[in-house]
């Protein structure tokens, strides 16, 4: 088609030109010149006169044709007579595009001032101004797209003003399916990636991510590196982020530090520690003791064992001799000059001792004896200046007693022996010795005259039988005021001490007996002391009115005079005292042990114990003895009676005496004794039947049967300065008085005799006797062997205990305690 129209504009050029060659189209009418156009001859004369290709030929009226049709020198001039449209006429219309105007000539055309239709066009208004908008569907009908790919041909429309092809023209976009979505001849073209893909450890060590690309159709990942095989190379072909795992660079002696590193020890084997090269083991001989791996094993020595000895050779190989050797135990002295000293080993000389300049030595260095006094131990032995064994001993000076001075001896100035430094110069002689087992007169003999019992701190009082009891508790000798001593030499009787406790009886009878004259004070002695009760003096005077009535308490006997039997079995009896309700006096007497024994008066003499009452008898002719006896039973109701004429010497009873009842004290008279010689003799109870008690004895004249009254008091009941029968708590140092006010709780010490508490005692004319009640209890003198009666009370008895009458159990020989003390008469 195109080709047509291009034949139909090549046949009109040629018939408008005047001159065409092959080269010329559409040239200008009556144009001889080159077809350029212009109304010139290409090599003539113009009409104007000018010289141009060709002369102008008249072809009629002036024309609008871009032609001087007129040949007068003007173009399109005067057109008016044209054939209509006449130029100056109404033209076109104003419907759709179209706008009304004039027709005029313009460059050689008739053309209308207005807008005149024009072909339709595909572009929603009217062009041919026939009132209708594209119509005829202008630009349409034409086949349009491709058919390439997924695509179909469509039909040209215009649609909206625009022509547009209808129908699958255009294709989809490109998806990676192996086909031509977009219809461009390409499939699967221009897809961009569709994400990474790869190793699972990512782009980790060696490993990296691709991209997950579309090929063939299908999808591939391209670019991904994956895991490996790993490699001592340092890169990390399995993607671990571990360069080197499988190899261990600190202690792989083939990668020691670094991959492909190989140690090499001379003589002997490599090792890799910490990624350095070492030395794993030597070869036999061989020792790496520079620890310098490059030069390996390079000691060779001869190994004798790990500890090193004293031999002048490098037994363990580490390159010393002889090092850290210890000596043989005990090769050195240690003691005394020889503290601190050490040993040298001298190689193979072996080891040698490095003593001080105070060590005695000989020649060679070997210790010898020491024999300088100097305070220190020379030789080594322990023992400081041996040669003088008096050293350090306790010395003194020339004089005697409590004026000797004391000290210790001393290395001399020479140092060659020792001398006496005093350090306690002795005191001043006293005028007197005193009870307190030093030398107070400084004559060599301590307490010299104590065995008298007349030194100061030996104070006795007198009692009214003309008899001395200790003033105080028996004290040691050397007892202070919270300190009872050690001395057993010969007690004293002072205030202000601890009193001589933890005795046995023979021991205080022992330490009494010390004193000249001196004895474990009886029991009769202590209670008459502590009740201040004045004795019957003996003998006693028969007085010549009242019947020559004489009473006497039993206790207040001339002479009591145990018993032992030699039958079976064997027993010693006496006469004990006895406290049964209703005696009076200090006490009764009581026939003991109660065994159920029944004597003959005859057996009485030798078996019985027997209580003495000496009387002067100054009247002849009979006379009665009444006794206050009490029966427990009819065993023991029964005793034996006996008149000794000027003598003292005893004899066996004559007469019985027997209870008329049990359990209660009443008096028995005996038949007339006739009295025939005057003068001293003795009125003798005789124990018959034991368990008998007596409590008192009256010799009369009179034959009356009526039984006489008790004339005598019991004595005080404590030994108070004052009011004595009244118990007065805190007077004495009983159970109720405690030693501290201040702390709290039951305090039962014993206290310094005769100091603390000053109104405990048993006031004798204005001489006092201390704490026999209170305090500590006392020994008394054994009734019979091995039965020796306990007096007093103690710190921690209530005040029952406290009681002057009370006799305690006795104990035997071997008792002793912190609370039994004991008291010296003469």
């Amino acid at each position: 088609m195109k080709r047509v129209l291009l034949l139909i504009l090549l046949a009109a050029a040629t018939q408008l030109s005047c001159s065409v060659n092959e080269y010329c189209v559409n040239c200008a009418k009556d144009d001889g010149g080159n077809g350029d156009g212009n109304d010139h001859g290409d090599g003539g004369q113009i009409s104007d006169g000018h010289n141009g290709g060709d002369a102008c030929v008249p072809d009629g009226t002036e024309i609008c044709d871009g032609a001087d049709n007129d040949c007068d020198g003007k173009t399109d001039e005067d057109t008016t007579a044209e054939p209509l449209p006449h130029v100056g006429e109404d033209c076109s219309s104003n419907v759709g595009e179209c706008t009304a105007g004039k027709t005029m000539c313009v460059s050689g055309k008739l053309t209308c001032s207005g807008k005149t239709a024009v072909a339709e066009t595909c572009n929603d208004k009217d062009d041919n101004c026939d009132g209708m908008t594209d119509n005829g569907d202008p630009g349409g009908g034409a086949i349009c797209g491709t058919d390439m790919g997924e695509c179909i041909s469509g039909v040209e429309h215009c649609v909206n003003g625009a022509v547009v092809c209808t129908g699958n023209i255009d294709g989809n976009p490109e998806t990676c399916d192996g086909k031509d979505n977009d219809c461009d001849g390409m499939f699967d073209e221009d897809i961009p990636p569709l994400g990474s893909c790869g190793p699972a450890q990512g782009n980790t060590g060696e490993c990296k991510l691709g991209m997950l690309m579309c090929a063939g159709g299908g999808t591939t990942c391209v670019g991904a590196v994956y895991p490996t095989f790993e490699l001592c190379d340092n890169l990390d072909q399995d993607c671990d982020g571990d360069p080197h795992n499988g190899y261990d660079l600190q202690n792989d002696a083939r990668n020691c530090g670094t991959c492909g590193h190989v140690c090499a020890i001379p003589h002997g084997t490599a090792a890799c520690t910490t990624g350095a090269c070492a030395v794993g083991a030597c070869d036999p001989g061989f020792f790496d003791v520079n620890k310098d791996p490059s030069d390996g094993c390079e000691y060779a020595c001869d190994f004798n064992g790990p500890q090193e000895s004293c031999n002048g050779l490098d037994d363990n190989c580490n390159g010393q001799i002889d090092e850290n050797v210890t000596p043989p135990p005990g090769l050195c002295r240690t003691l005394g000059a020889c503290a601190g000293s050490t040993a040298t080993c001298n190689g193979v000389a072996g080891f040698s001792c490095n003593y001080g300049p105070n060590v005695s030595k000989d020649a060679n260095g070997n210790i010898v004896p020491e024999s300088t006094c100097d305070d220190i131990d020379n030789d080594c032995n322990g023992v400081k200046d041996d040669p003088f064994p008096t050293k350090g001993q306790t010395c003194h000076d020339a004089n005697k007693g409590i004026c000797q001075g004391t000290g210790t001896n001393v290395c001399n100035g020479n140092k060659d022996g020792v001398t006496c430094m005093i350090t306690m110069p002795g005191q001043p002689m006293q005028p007197a010795e005193t009870c307190n087992g030093l030398d107070d007169d400084c004559d060599g003999v301590v307490d010299n005259g104590a065995n008298g019992g007349n030194l100061a701190g030996q104070s006795w009082i007198t009692l009214a039988t003309g008899h001395q009891i200790m003033q105080y508790e028996a004290s040691r000798a050397d007892a202070k005021v919270n300190d009872q001593g050690n001395l057993t030499i010969t007690p004293c009787s002072k205030s202000g001490v601890e009193p001589w406790t933890d005795v046995t009886a023979p021991q205080a009878q022992a330490a009494c007996a010390a004193i000249t004259g001196a004895h474990l004070c009886s029991e009769e002695e202590w209670q008459r002391a502590c009740a201040v009760v004045t004795p019957t003096v003996y003998p006693l005077d028969e007085p010549s009115a009242n019947n020559g009535q004489m009473f006497l308490e039993a206790e207040d006997f001339y002479k009591v005079t145990p018993a032992t039997t030699t039958g079976a079995p064997i027993a010693t009896r006496t006469w004990e005292p006895d406290y049964t309700i209703g005696f009076s006096g200090m006490m009764a007497m009581h026939a003991n042990p109660d065994t159920g024994a029944n004597l003959s008066l005859a057996n009485a003499f030798g078996q019985g114990p027997r209580l003495d009452y000496e009387i002067n008898f100054k009247t002849t002719g009979n006379h009665y003895v009444w006794v206050l006896m009490y029966s427990p039973n009819n065993s023991g109701n029964t005793l034996g009676v006996g008149v000794v004429q000027s003598s003292l010497t005893p004899a066996a009873p004559t007469q019985t005496l027997t209870t008329t009842g049990n359990g209660s004290w009443m008096w028995i008279r005996s038949a007339a004794f006739n009295v025939t010689t005057l003068g001293n003799g003795l009125v003798e109870i005789y124990m018959r039947e034991d368990g008998m008690k007596v409590d008192a004895v009256l010799i009369t004249r009179s034959n009356s049967t009526t039984a006489p009254t008790n004339t005598s008091g019991p004595g005080h009941v404590y030994a108070y300065d004052s009011s004595p029968d009244t118990y007065a708590a805190n007077t004495c140092n009983g159970a109720d008085y405690d030693t501290d006010s201040v702390t709290p709780g039951d305090q039962d010490d014993i206290i310094p005799t005769g100091s603390v508490l000053t109104t405990c005692d048993a006031s004798w004319s204005g001489s006092k006797i201390f704490d026999l009640t209170g305090n500590v209890q006392e020994w008394t003198a054994p009734r019979i062997p091995g039965v020796n009666p306990i007096r007093g009370g103690a710190s921690n008895d209530i005040a029952g205990g406290l009681t002057c009458a009370l006799a305690f159990a006795a104990a035997d020989d071997t008792f002793f305690f912190p609370n039994v003390g004991f008291r010296c008469c003469r």
